[in-house]
């Protein structure tokens, strides 16, 4: 267990860069290959969203390195409800206990960035894609990433999580939610069965569905049971939904983004200085 504690830790960046990229390119792939939609409609949706990672990266890293040390302390100080347990140590406890209670963290979370008007206001960006596909994943604006760390570093020092843990977790979080956004449905029948304990595709572009109640609905994480437990469970046919949102839905909030990535590069070339700045809320 050492061994592996040291290779999560030592080469967690590496692990997680080289995941995401490997299941996304392969799913975006996978989607073009068997869906009809027009390659150039596809890649300038995926660019548009793509441009997210640039001010989603600097973000995410500063605020993981926090959020270790964070673990770091509650580790060494022993804080945190885990180490009211019986044997916190314990692969059950340890891995297990925790990945279920981070889940459930996760959702309620999710369910605040919908309900707190001020978290809404950055996280609707995510919600304003016309098209969810694995490129939505990425679609989160820079306010909500550093909103999503502050909240898992209360969670951490509530629950005393470990480094291990939220190392693996991220790991299993990022295959999961690339995996819900993809375009790719599956059946029926599997998604019934498989939907019962876990989030898949079907269920998640349910909470994508434009109109209020759905978009409030669905906020699993990797777990579906939480909406099960809570009563917010809904369930839409394929035909049934229509992605982005009712305030949103003239595609605009896509202009405003090429808007900001024009003036940026202007600015990185020095000719964006008199430039006017776009809106991107209006």
């Amino acid at each position: 267990m050492t061994d592996f504690s040291d290779l999560l830790i030592h080469d967690a960046d590496l692990i997680q860069i080289a995941l995401f990229a490997l299941t996304i390119t392969t799913l975006w792939l996978t989607e073009r290959t068997l869906l009809a939609e027009p390659a150039g409609v596809k890649w300038q949706r995926t660019k548009s969203n793509s441009l997210f990672i640039l001010t989603a990266l600097p973000i995410q890293f500063f605020m993981t390195a926090l959020c270790f040390g964070l673990a770091r302390w509650t580790a060494s100080t022993g804080w945190g409800f885990v180490y009211l347990l019986a044997n916190p140590s314990s692969v059950l406890i340890k891995y297990g206990l925790m990945f279920v209670v981070l889940d459930l963290l996760d959702y309620i979370y999710h369910r605040a960035m919908h309900y707190v008007p001020l978290f809404w206001r950055f996280h609707l960006v995510h919600h304003t894609d016309l098209a969810v596909d694995v490129s939505t994943t990425v679609r989160e604006h820079p306010g909500e990433t550093f909103i999503r760390n502050c909240f898992l570093m209360l969670w951490v020092f509530l629950s005393g999580a470990s480094v291990e843990i939220l190392i693996l977790r991220q790991m299993v979080e990022t295959a999961a939610n690339i995996f819900s956004h993809t375009s790719l449905r599956l059946s029926p029948t599997v998604a019934r069965k498989l939907g019962w304990l876990f989030v898949t595709p079907n269920f998640h572009h349910a909470h994508h569905h434009f109109q209020l109640p759905s978009t409030n609905r669905n906020f699993g994480d990797v777990f579906s049971i939480w909406d099960r437990l809570f009563g917010t469970l809904v369930v839409l046919a394929r035909e049934e939904i229509v992605f982005g949102l009712d305030t949103h839905i003239d595609g605009r909030m896509d202009d405003r983004i090429r808007d900001w990535a024009s003036y940026l590069r202007r600015i990185w070339h020095g000719r964006g200085a008199r430039s006017p700045r776009p809106s991107f809320w209006k």
